[in-house]
């Protein structure tokens, strides 16, 4: 999930923070895109490597007190918001409904029929 503005972590990172900054922006593994920069500096020429500072340079580093919630994507810092019991008490009634939903049809005895069946296939 893409957020607003891209910067390196240096806090986070081994040489300048680009890898954690990347994988930050676009909320995915740190170490798989070190893994993929390990790769392609191995397998290439000194291409990625020339890239790797390129970003260095360019990419400015994060701010001290920026710190993103996972999958917040308003560019509002983590805990900047105050949590709104109204709406937790909203979203704990649906998954309760959903949960003795599934219960239900888990427990039903059409279901305990259909894995019957599904062994006498077998």
């Amino acid at each position: 999930m893409i957020k607003g503005k891209l910067y390196r972590d240096p806090r986070n990172g081994y040489i300048a923070g680009v890898c954690a900054g990347l994988a930050e922006y676009f909320d995915w593994n740190v170490k798989l895109v070190r893994a993929i920069l390990v790769i392609a500096v191995i397998c290439g020429s000194g291409f990625p490597v020339f890239v790797y500072l390129v970003a260095w340079y360019v990419m400015d580093p994060k701010p001290e007190g920026l710190s993103m919630a996972p999958g917040d994507t308003g560019g509002v810092p983590y805990g900047a918001r105050p949590v709104n019991m109204t709406e937790v008490k909203a979203r704990f009634a649906k998954l309760d409904e959903r949960l003795r939903l599934i219960e239900e049809c888990v427990t039903s005895d059409e279901f305990e029929l259909r894995q019957e069946f599904k062994k006498l296939e077998s």
